[in-house]
């Protein structure tokens, strides 16, 4: 499932693994095309639905968008969606408010699709992609997914992807800064592929920190800085350099001592020691005397001393409170035991072998008990963890569950709103109509009141000349019939 999830995935993404096994495998086989490759999937929920919830797997991959479930599947490419919209939605859950986040996505064809995730940082990374591939379905990601992670994003890495204009996610940047050691030696490992060894230390000379030992066809010394994610090579020795050089172990570090300077090596002395000597190097290794091999006196500082041997005596009192605080019923006991034991010597000799068969078949019991108590933990534990799932999928059935009838909810309260706004609309319009009727049948009723015996009243009362449908025309007054009346 590594094209699904990546080299080092999240405990949310194993999760998904482990809940959508077949989805991924379906989708894998016959959804995806074999030249498409997936650049991220998270778990998502269709939000309204008259039927149970629906959860399925939701991917972006190179060209499209991809949603599917146990029944059915639905995907676009990135170049027929002319809309996205990501908003923040409150759920409740065992009565504590979470803020989950709805992806709407809007196709060419008017299509639109509501996605209900929850909010961590694979999904953010989700969202980064899809806004990023909705404006630029050609260009390149990379993401946690299709990320190598043995492989450190470096300055000159990151040069050269903006150099191929491939897109790096925030959350890549994050999680592929895996601090200053790991990150200085996935750099080098990379420039020195063949190296034998990369160590942390310095060049005590030079009084330079951060630094980084590389035993290759030479020995090299770089400077990294993790702030910019680059390394400076400061010194290069071929192994000749070494020719009797004086390594001197101590008890977290290893000192060569060279006519310039001293090599500090944070750990892995004795391998460096070991390659050179295979290499044909002759060495010379400082001794010391058994108390100056005792951390605390190797240096030869008189206040490591002191603390040291604070710290010793410390360590031996507590041991021999521990071996003889014993109670004086017990060490009573244990004399009487000590005087019978020496009494019988000869005969626990002649019972030797017995007693040292004796002693065979209890550790073995022993051994044999502790394997079955082993099995019972393991199966205790399995049956603990497979309990919590039980229980997680329980609760998140009637999570389900109450979140679904308080959608039905919300969409009876807003059918009947809109019913009620319909009913209140209509009868707004039949008023308005009725005002509108009762208008036009006064002023019908005012026309066919007005009367002009003849033009002279027409022209009396300012009216002339009297068009065809005006209040008072009739055919009398229009003599020559072309629907104006008293025009003269």
């Amino acid at each position: 499932m590594e094209q699904w999830i990546g080299k080092k995935p999240t405990s949310d993404q194993k999760l998904l693994v482990t809940l959508h096994k077949k989805l991924l495998q379906q989708a894998q086989s016959y959804i995806i095309a074999a030249d498409d490759k997936v650049l991220k999937v998270i778990e998502a929920n269709l939000p309204k639905t008259t039927q149970q919830k629906v959860t399925g797997i939701l991917a972006l991959t190179r060209n499209s968008i991809i949603f599917v479930t146990g029944h059915e599947h639905w995907d676009d490419s990135y170049m027929n969606i002319s809309h996205i919209d990501v908003r923040e939605i409150m759920k409740k859950k065992e009565d504590k408010e979470i803020n989950d986040q709805r992806i709407v996505v809007k196709s060419n064809n008017s299509r639109v699709m509501h996605f209900d995730i929850k909010k961590n940082e694979d999904t953010q990374e989700f969202i980064e992609i899809l806004k990023f591939k909705f404006e630029n379905p050609r260009q390149e990601v990379l993401t946690t997914v299709t990320h190598d992670f043995d492989y450190f994003l470096h300055a000159d890495k990151l040069k050269e992807l903006q150099r191929k204009n491939v897109k790096t996610t925030f959350i890549l940047m994050k999680r592929d800064n895996l601090g200053f050691s790991k990150n200085g030696r996935r750099l080098l490992q990379e420039r020195h592929k063949g190296a034998e060894l990369i160590v942390e230390g310095y060049f005590k000379e030079k009084k330079k920190v951060n630094e980084f030992i590389v035993v290759d066809k030479s020995i090299f010394v770089y400077e990294y800085d993790d702030n910019e994610r680059k390394a400076k090579l400061i010194i290069m020795w071929p192994f000749l350099f070494f020719t009797n050089a004086v390594v001197d172990y101590f008890a977290f570090k290893t000192e060569i001592t060279t006519e310039e300077g001293k090599l500090v090596l944070n750990d892995s002395g004795k391998k460096f020691a070991a390659i050179l000597t295979t290499a044909g190097i002759p060495l010379a290794f400082k001794k010391r005397k058994l108390y100056q091999k005792t951390p605390g006196f190797r240096s030869g500082k008189w206040w490591k001393r002191t603390i040291a041997s604070l710290v010793y005596a410390f360590v031996l009192l507590m041991i021999l409170i521990n071996v003889f605080g014993d109670e004086p019923s017990k060490v009573a006991a244990d004399e009487e035991i000590n005087t019978l034991s020496t009494s019988e010597s000869k005969k626990d000799q002649n019972d030797t072998t017995a007693e040292e068969k004796a002693e065979a078949d209890r550790l073995a019991k022993e051994k044999e008990e502790k394997a079955e108590a082993d099995r019972l933990a393991k199966e205790k534990e399995e049956k603990a963890e497979a309990e919590r799932l039980a229980k997680e999928k329980e609760e998140k059935a009637e999570a389900e569950r109450l979140a679904k009838e308080k959608e039905e909810k919300a969409e009876a309260d807003r059918l009947v709103k809109e019913k009620e706004e319909k009913a209140e609309a209509e009868r707004l319009a039949e008023e308005q109509r009725q005002e509108e009727e009762a208008a036009r049948l006064a002023e019908e009723k005012q026309n066919a009141n007005v009367f002009y015996k003849n033009c002279t009243a027409v022209r009396a009362a300012g009216a002339a000349p009297i068009h065809t449908g005006d209040p008072g025309y009739s055919r009398k007054l229009d003599r020559d019939g072309d629907g104006v009346a008293c025009e003269s």
